[in-house]
């Protein structure tokens, strides 16, 4: 384990990716479209997504297991971001204990937050989630090795991510806001390594350690996290969440049987 962020020299970002940055169309927080647009990408549909419907106990019972990530949806407001920074500032000064083992790319395209959540969602249970031949096993064998600055580029020069994406996102039940319009809601990923709890957000420099966890408890311990943002922000109701499940074939072999009249 490490307290740095990445160990590796860091790529030079040339200034222009800010200046003439990529902006997508957001992605709906569907777990249906979630889920097609990870498949297509080359996950085995033996994987979904699923709503959690709140972080009370019996609420997060309901969910499928095994759950391997969890991806809040939440607005950025200026408090958020105000503690934001004072979190990096604090990790900067006192370090954090950073697995090596955790996959973490930045986020330079506008409105891709979705499709980061999901990468970091993906990729850090690459051990567990079976791929076929697409885009999450050649980008992952592609950059496996690169630090988080050179990850976010080669995500910005993917042409097949961008297509998906793009594909994806006019799928969903809501309207596709306009060009100009403001995007406030920002999705994150939760992810279990190597025994502890770690958010993945692309607008971060790093990952953020959240403490102790483990498989079994990255739910409720997700869950904590979430409790103390509630509690930062008790008039704010636009949180959603949803788990990166495997489905149970044995209950959808169930379910698709015909039912007698």
């Amino acid at each position: 384990m490490s307290t740095e962020t990445d160990n590796k020299p860091k790529t030079q970002v040339d200034q222009s990716l800010y200046e003439t940055q990529k902006a997508w169309i957001p992605l709906e927080a569907n777990p249906d479209v979630l889920t097609t647009f990870m498949q297509n990408l080359g996950v085995s549909k033996d994987w979904e997504f699923c709503d959690i419907y709140g972080i009370d106990k019996d609420l997060l019972d309901m969910v499928p297991k095994p759950c391997v990530a969890v991806l809040l949806l939440f607005p950025i407001t200026q408090d958020y971001e105000e503690k934001r920074y004072d979190l990096e500032e604090e990790i900067n000064e006192k370090g954090q204990i950073l697995s090596d083992k955790v996959y973490f790319m930045k986020q330079y395209i506008g409105n891709a937050c979705g499709t980061i959540g999901v990468i970091h969602s993906v990729l850090n249970n690459a051990n567990t989630i079976e791929f076929t031949d697409g885009f999450f096993k050649k980008f992952l064998e592609k950059t496996n090795n690169l630090n988080v600055e050179e990850r976010a580029i080669s995500l910005l020069n993917n042409s097949e991510i961008e297509k998906s994406h793009e594909i994806a996102a006019v799928q969903g039940q809501s309207q596709v806001p306009d060009d100009d319009e403001p995007v406030i809601l920002h999705f994150v990923s939760f992810v279990h390594v190597d025994g502890h709890l770690y958010e993945l957000d692309g607008r971060k420099p790093f990952a953020v350690n959240h403490g102790p966890s483990s498989a079994e408890t990255l739910l409720q311990d997700t869950a904590n996290v979430l409790q103390k943002m509630i509690e930062e922000n008790p008039e704010e109701i636009r949180f959603n969440l949803m788990g990166l499940i495997k489905v149970n074939k044995e209950e959808e072999q169930v379910d698709d049987k015909p039912k007698d009249n």
